[in-house]
């Protein structure tokens, strides 16, 4: 590979890096505060149990606290992040935020949001189909596992694009690292969940 072109490669991975940072590090905070079952009186279905032609909306997994624990963490990490990277040239050039973005917490919040948000169709598909929440679905299971992993990483990728100086390249490597780091959190939470219950 050429010089260039491999600087070229190495500049768009370290930039898919520092972009999808800070949500990798807000979603570890909500597995954190599911496992320890932080802020109970947050874990309630936001479908609030309603039903649509005899199943449920969206199911008992997308919980309140999903929609304010991952919208102000990442409001946190993205905000923090800015501040580092006013510190620092290298990090200030690898992705800063486009003209007229808001503030970099508010910035933050909506990818938080555009997170969470972007689940939303892919949990009412399902249980359309009757495929219980947390679960696959034992129908086409890798393409229902893929679009697992890949709703909510598509929808912040959307949000990532719009608010900060990168291109649509730029945007699709961040959804592809994060969607690996994705598959990697969900995993680690279903080992976590299965010692909890192990432990009962």
């Amino acid at each position: 590979m050429a010089p260039d072109r491999a600087g070229s490669v190495t500049r768009r991975a370290e930039r898919a890096l520092f972009l999808t940072t800070p949500i990798l590090i807000a979603g570890l905070a909500h597995v954190a505060v599911i496992t320890l079952d932080l802020v109970p009186g947050l874990a309630r279905p936001i479908d609030a149990g309603r039903r649509w032609r005899g199943r449920p909306l969206l199911g008992s997994n997308k919980t309140w606290r999903g929609f304010v624990v991952m919208p102000a963490a990442t409001a946190i990490t993205i905000a923090a992040q800015q501040a580092l990277a006013g510190r620092s040239r290298r990090l200030a050039a690898l992705a800063p935020l486009a003209r007229g973005a808001p503030p970099a917490w508010i910035a933050g919040a909506v990818c938080g949001a555009a997170y969470v948000v972007g689940e939303l169709p892919n949990s009412f598909l399902k249980r359309r189909l009757g495929i219980a929440p947390g679960a696959s679905g034992s129908r086409a299971r890798a393409v229902q596992y893929g679009v697992d992993q890949l709703d909510s990483v598509a929808a912040c990728a959307v949000a990532i694009r719009v608010f900060y100086r990168i291109d649509a390249a730029d945007a699709a490597a961040s959804a592809l690292l994060g969607a690996a780091f994705h598959v990697a959190v969900e995993r680690t939470m279903r080992l976590l969940l299965r010692g909890r219950r192990a432990h009962r």
